[in-house]
């Protein structure tokens, strides 16, 4: 059956959001010029991956951390500069030195969500769920009206649930509780996100008992927002798998029957084979 792929997601934001508009002194327009400069060559590979040469790209790679580099030896205490430098890090998977990157902006400034996000997703890669929850939990107070904070959370919770339980962080029903808060959470905040809406619905299959009737509700709401016709058989897939394991193998079949892309016949053979034992 296919899920929601379960990821650490990179918050990227606007420059403007880090502050970094076209400020009155020479550091913040240095800066700026650089970070200008990361996101051209990005979009310039997001339009044509094959633009640079190899040699090319690395050589621009190589300038741009430099650049990074000597901006934040000339400016230690720029927080603007520590960010935009780990996030560039992150994407060239220099990740140890990203976090040291994170770590130093929360030490310059401790109130930025983005901040406190970041330092939890490499905590969470490295395994240290205890660890990331604390900083996820703080992103989310920080910034209680971003979706991708809540999403995050939930999917922590998820993924570290053993941890979680058997160290005593959260008892079963605590956790499942808290889970399914985040992931409604993040689909209230974001109701045109495919993918929240997705992670929102199988979060209740993920339940110790799954909470069938809940997500058929969620999957007919859901149907609204289909706007291709893969989306709309992954729906009916979901709401036919439901439909089963409620004994409504009728309606189940009906669905099924419908479902036609060539991805998706795998998942439908799953699904009919648990309509049989059920």
């Amino acid at each position: 059956m296919l899920r929601y792929q379960n990821t650490f997601a990179l918050c990227l934001l606007p420059l403007c959001i880090l502050g970094l508009t076209y400020g009155s002194d020479l550091a913040s327009k240095r800066l700026l010029n650089i970070a200008e400069k990361e996101t051209q060559i990005y979009q310039k590979i997001a339009e044509d991956p094959e633009f640079y040469s190899e040699d090319d790209l690395d050589r621009r790679i190589n300038e741009l951390v430099q650049s990074y580099r000597t901006y934040l030896l000339d400016q230690p205490d720029d927080v603007s500069a520590y960010i935009l430098y780990g996030k560039l890090l992150r994407r060239l998977q220099e990740n140890e030195q990203a976090f040291l990157a994170f770590l130093k902006a929360d030490e310059l400034d401790p109130e930025i969500a983005v901040v406190k996000q970041q330092i939890g997703n490499h905590l969470a890669e490295e395994g240290k769920g205890k660890a990331a929850l604390t900083f996820y939990l703080q992103a989310v107070e920080l910034e209680p009206e971003t979706a991708v904070y809540h999403f995050a959370l939930g999917q922590l919770i998820y993924n570290f649930e053993d941890e979680f339980i058997k160290s005593g962080v959260f008892t079963q029903d605590a956790l499942e509780r808290e889970m399914l808060k985040a992931f409604r959470k993040a689909a209230k905040l974001a109701p045109n996100s495919f993918d929240y809406q997705m992670r929102l619905g199988e979060a209740y299959y993920d339940l110790n008992s799954p909470d069938w009737k809940n997500a058929l509700l969620h999957w007919k709401q859901v149907s609204k927002l289909a706007s291709t016709t893969l989306q709309i058989e992954i729906l009916d897939l979901h709401r036919a798998r439901v439909l089963g394991k409620l004994g409504r193998s009728d309606e189940a079949q009906i669905l099924l029957d419908k479902i036609l892309n060539p991805a998706l016949q795998n998942s439908k053979r799953q699904v009919l084979e648990e309509i049989a034992i059920h």
